[in-house]
């Protein structure tokens, strides 16, 4: 459970639920009922040790010691709420979750197993959530009058190393069963959506494969390139059909252009158009979904003919510089490549990047170089990882989410502390693995903290 949430660029408040805090919680203090435990099968069983919390990818605690009959066995525990969360997750087709011993659930299906990728059956326990105290408490470092800034920063420092060894870990298992250039694609995709539209635009990479357009480019004369790859992106998004066109139609001559290039396109290609729920209440007009599908049209050119992924873990590979590299992806990712200052969709919109430059860093440290890192794990490069670990801790700052804003304030830390992007990252995981799940007890600044005089007199 703990260890499933990946490539989240903006996390702007807590990924976890009050059940599942509590539950997590539950089976790393042991606050239920050890006596007579069974599994969903009917074993007895008994806890000698929870394990120790995992902090990459893979099951949410490691060598773990449990007696199930008269059999004392080592292995790993993973943490859900519902049971068939084993099988939504897909950790039955990783093989990293082969050693698994319990699966530690509030609601079971009793009559579904779970079953590892190498076929092995794990029991379940289930715990009572009436046991588990949903409420959140106070936080220890309200009481802090400040935290030694030098030993602060060698904690996170650890815990961004860990944040981005989990994501590449998670990506080489995403790319054991899905093509590179596709998955980077999907990624990308990911990004574009932001927080709102992030569903959609997933689905959208999987109904339009880069194959499919790149083939449809090169039957194109290039000057009309952009304009056709426009039309197709919109066309296939359903920007040209009720209820969604009412986005586009104030701009009505420009998007009649379009949609006959799309229904001449779609007919040639055999393509279709799909209903996807596009969001655009409550986001800024530079995050219109409109608006990042018109950014990704011009992305897209700049990489046409080469291939996205191939051409990015090259330009790692032969640059030594990371001013160099950053300046290839402001290129690749930030600048337009045709129509896009005047462009008839955006005339009343400001902003003329493709992507903001904070928005820019934080899809670097996120994305970009994790999807390097796992094809160096992949391929058991080693002067590439340890690039991409430089890489990774070079990243000028992105965007502050508001959880660290108000984590900072409880700290006393002034917003320029994040100077570089690895603090900001290594303080979302710790927030995660700690202040989300009201684990102050284990918190590593415990022993940094300076905290507040008692000045009660009898």
């Amino acid at each position: 459970m703990i260890n499933c949430h990946i490539h989240r660029i903006s996390e702007k408040r807590s990924i976890y639920k009050p059940l599942e805090k509590s539950l997590y919680k539950t089976w790393l203090f042991q606050q239920f009922p050890l006596k007579r435990l069974q599994t969903t099968d009917g074993q007895l069983l008994s806890i000698i040790d929870t394990g120790k919390r995992n902090d990459l990818e893979g099951p949410d605690f490691a060598n773990a010691q449990i007696l199930i009959g008269d059999k004392i066995i080592t292995g790993d525990v993973e943490i859900h709420i519902d049971n068939d969360d084993w099988y939504h997750h897909k950790h039955h087709e990783d093989p990293i979750y082969n050693n698994v011993i319990l699966h530690v659930v509030i609601n079971a299906n009793k009559n579904r197993e779970i079953i590892t990728q190498n076929h092995n059956t794990i029991p379940v326990l289930v715990l009572s959530s009436h046991r588990m105290d949903e409420k959140s408490t106070d936080y220890f470092c309200e009481n802090w009058t400040e935290v030694n800034e030098q030993r602060l920063q060698s904690v996170i420092k650890k815990f961004a190393d860990i944040r981005f060894q989990r994501k590449a870990l998670a990506i080489r298992s995403q790319l054991m069963s899905v093509e590179p250039e596709h998955y980077f694609y999907r990624m990308l995709l990911d990004v574009l959506g932001y927080s709102r539209n992030r569903e959609s635009f997933r689905m959208f990479a999987d109904q339009l494969p880069l194959s499919k357009l790149y083939s449809i480019i090169d039957s194109i004369a290039e000057q009309e390139r952009i304009i056709i790859l426009e039309s197709v992106l919109f066309g296939s998004a359903g920007f040209f059909d009720p209820p969604n066109s009412k986005y586009l139609l104030t701009y009505s001559d420009y998007y009649d252009g379009l949609r006959q290039h799309w229904e001449r396109i779609q007919k040639h290609f055999k393509i279709q158009s799909q209903f996807y729920r596009w969001h655009f209440a409550g986001s800024r007009p530079a995050n219109y979904p409109t608006r990042r599908i018109a950014a990704l049209a011009q992305i897209l050119m700049k990489f046409y003919p080469d291939y996205p992924a191939q051409l990015w873990i090259n330009q790692v590979t032969s640059n030594r510089s990371f001013d160099k590299m950053l300046c290839w992806v402001r290129d690749y990712f930030q600048q337009p490549a045709g129509l896009w200052k005047n462009h008839p969709f955006f005339i009343n919109q400001y902003g003329n990047a493709l992507i903001g430059d904070r928005r820019l860093m934080d899809l670097l440290v996120n994305v970009l170089l994790p999807f390097v890192r796992a094809i160096a794990l992949l391929q058991n490069n080693k002067s590439l990882m340890e690039k991409t670990a430089y890489l990774n801790m070079s990243v000028p700052k992105g965007e502050i989410p508001s959880s660290i804003k108000k984590w900072t304030q409880r700290l006393s830390l002034p917003l320029n502390f994040f100077n570089k992007n690895y603090l900001i990252q290594g303080s979302i995981e710790l927030n995660h693995r700690f202040c989300d799940l009201n684990l102050c007890k284990l918190c590593p600044l415990e022993e940094y903290a300076n905290r507040q005089e008692n000045n009660n007199t009898t």
